[in-house]
């Protein structure tokens, strides 16, 4: 495939409709964007953080995943060095200078730009990664734009905070005791909860027709861009959009109809009928 430009990749981020102010965050499969022309591989992830910083100007912020799945085995986390499990670029982004990162042992954030502080709070200790008062709820209250390079909505983790916030029971809180230390080098000891599926597989999610209904409705846009595409949603609008969905059908994103729920007590996950 032909390599595309850096004019290229920069008037598709505008065709999203991203605009100076906003704050962009972004789950990436970045080999999917195919050769740029006139630069070396190695440059493509300050290249398109610069084409996306260039869009949202000095008054926005660009916000990445920096998950880390080992705390549950190892209960001990440094955000200072762990590394992110998520791919070449959040882990070059999250070592770049004056990146902030909330205070998750598996599912922090990083952020770069005037209002990454106010949203990541890397000061503070985030004992529950999803619901009221976590990163992603800011992100959220902020109405920041979720884009999708290369990948699909199956992996939009804000997805997870909506169920959260609706109060979804086929998930549970599950907290997992450990120590993490912030970035500012602080030590914090405690219970980080994830909003957990049975470790059974009794039923996972499947996101599949929500994306296909956002695309439909045009609440969600898709462009080409490079050998793959990219998509874009205001999560404002990707939360009322799910409210209405699981009104009529609180199983939507599951991948069939759950037969029992289950809740954490007592140290163990425990079935009860619906």
């Amino acid at each position: 495939m032909k390599a595309i430009s850096v004019e290229q990749i920069t008037s598709t981020i505008d065709g999203l409709g991203i605009a100076k102010g906003d704050n962009i965050f972004i789950h990436s499969s970045l080999f999917t964007l195919g050769n740029i022309a006139g630069h070396r591989v190695e440059e493509l992830p300050n290249l398109l953080l610069q084409c996306f910083q260039t869009a949202i100007g000095a008054e926005g912020s660009l916000f990445m995943p920096a998950f880390n799945y080992d705390f549950p085995k190892q209960r001990n986390a440094n955000l200072i060095s762990q590394k992110t499990v998520l791919g070449f670029w959040p882990e070059w982004f999250r070592q770049q200078p004056n990146v902030e990162r909330s205070g998750h042992p598996m599912f922090s954030i990083c952020g770069l730009g005037q209002d990454a502080f106010e949203i990541c709070k890397s000061d503070t200790p985030e004992f529950h990664a999803f619901g009221p008062n976590s990163t992603f709820d800011r992100l959220v209250k902020k109405n920041a734009t979720l884009v999708l390079q290369g990948i699909g909505l199956r992996v939009a983790t804000v997805v997870v905070h909506i169920e959260s916030m609706l109060q979804l029971k086929y998930r549970f809180n599950k907290p997992f005791h450990g120590d993490l230390t912030l970035i500012n080098g602080e030590n914090i000891s405690g219970d980080f909860h994830h909003f957990c599926f049975p470790m059974n597989n009794a039923y996972r999610e499947s996101y599949s027709r929500l994306e296909k209904a956002l695309l439909n409705s045009k609440v969600m846009t898709k462009l080409t861009l490079g050998r793959s595409f990219i998509y874009a949603i205001k999560m404002k609008s990707l939360f009322e959009f799910i409210e209405k969905l699981v009104q009529q059908n609180p199983f939507a994103l599951l991948n069939c109809t759950p037969t029992a729920l289950y809740r954490y007590e007592n140290g163990q996950e425990i079935a009860y009928p619906l």
